[in-house]
């Protein structure tokens, strides 16, 4: 039997996990529940998130549910699931959420990934080795969406995607009664959901839900089928989607194929870009317009608004832009950004 109590919150929809057991053997698959011993932890990164939404401190010894995946972050950790895995086998946690993988890289200003030694994989009543897909609670649904999407993508990690998606659901909570908002790409954690429900709104979803520990490096069609059943089972009862996409336009999670798969780019109404700097902004813009979102209200925000003067005398170098901006700790148009989301909602019905 399982007697840890550090599991991870990728592992949100496994209850009672202490009724199951742990064999010797490894599935190299992502998506496969294993389980590690911590061996040494990175104090910069020594966090492990659970389902509850608690943050515990990892220590050496600590043994750790978790699920295979990879992970790309520019500033975090990189890593794979490899071919072949083996009890007592070195590995590494990822991510705040519990994926596990080999690590190949991290940033330097963080220090490399906390390691650990594979103790086996996690078996249920029959016996075989489980994995998330065990455990989806979105079905495949990949049925004409007819609600509005609001796309939120950025020119990478931590470029205030949640932060806008969270202060743009909590203020049109007072126009719209119904939103809901997934995140469609990136690597298992639920603190960007709760962000989303602290903020209001009325159901929130991810790949998790649909059986995946990360969208990074997995099959683009396997992406885009996860995508649409989750925004399908987001619209229900909702008036506005919300979908959020991890990592950047241009990384390996999925966010350019997701948006311009057929089943999603339909109902995107509204994209809002977040981004470091303009270069990063207009990129994103004009691959938009070339794979044919001109008739999208289009919203640049992120740390490249936090000057608004320095934004616009820089954006006018690229001639004109056919976009808007929002900055969140400036309200000098929000009342103009909310009216024009508003309209583009409501042209949708």
């Amino acid at each position: 039997m399982i007697k840890t109590k550090k599991i991870g919150s990728v592992l949100k929809h496994v209850s009672d996990i202490s009724d199951y057991e742990i064999i010797d053997d490894v599935v190299a698959k992502i998506g496969s529940i294993v389980a590690v011993k911590v061996i040494s932890v990175n104090q910069n990164y020594n966090k492990l998130e659970l389902a509850t939404g608690r943050n515990v401190e990892l220590s050496e010894g600590d043994i750790v549910i978790g699920a295979l995946g990879n992970r790309l972050a520019s500033t975090g950790m990189c890593g794979y699931v490899p071919d072949e895995l083996n009890k007592f086998d070195k590995i590494n946690l990822l991510n705040l959420g519990g994926v596990i993988g080999l690590s190949k890289d991290h940033n330097v200003l963080m220090g490399s990934a906390t390691e650990c030694e594979l103790l086996g994989s996690v078996i249920g009543k029959s016996n075989k080795p489980l994995n998330l897909k065990d455990f989806m609670v979105v079905k495949k649904d990949l049925e004409t969406i007819s609600k509005p999407l609001v796309a939120v993508l950025g020119t990478g990690i931590d470029s205030g995607k949640t932060t806008v998606t969270s202060f743009l659901i909590k203020s049109l909570s007072n126009y719209i009664d119904k939103i809901s908002a997934c995140k469609l790409a990136g690597t298992a954690s639920q603190k960007d959901l709760y962000s989303y429900e602290d903020s209001g709104a009325n159901k929130v979803l991810d790949f998790v839900d649909y059986g995946l520990p990360s969208t990074c490096l997995i099959d683009h069609d396997q992406v885009i089928e996860s995508s649409a059943s989750i925004v399908n089972e987001a619209v229900k009862e909702n008036d506005i989607v919300f979908v959020e996409l991890g990592d950047g336009y241009h990384g390996q999670y999925g966010t350019k194929e997701i948006i311009e798969s057929k089943q999603i780019s339909e109902n995107i109404k509204i994209i809002v870009i977040c981004a470091y700097d303009v270069s990063g902004a207009v990129n994103i813009l004009e691959n938009l317009n070339v794979s044919g979102f001109k008739d999208c209200l289009i919203i640049i925000s992120g740390p490249v608004t936090n000057n608004i003067t320095a934004f616009r005398e820089s954006l006018s170098k690229f001639g004109p832009i056919n976009s808007e901006y929002l900055n969140i700790y400036n309200n000098v148009n929000h009342a103009n950004i909310f009216a024009k989301i508003i309209n583009k909602v409501k042209s949708h019905d």
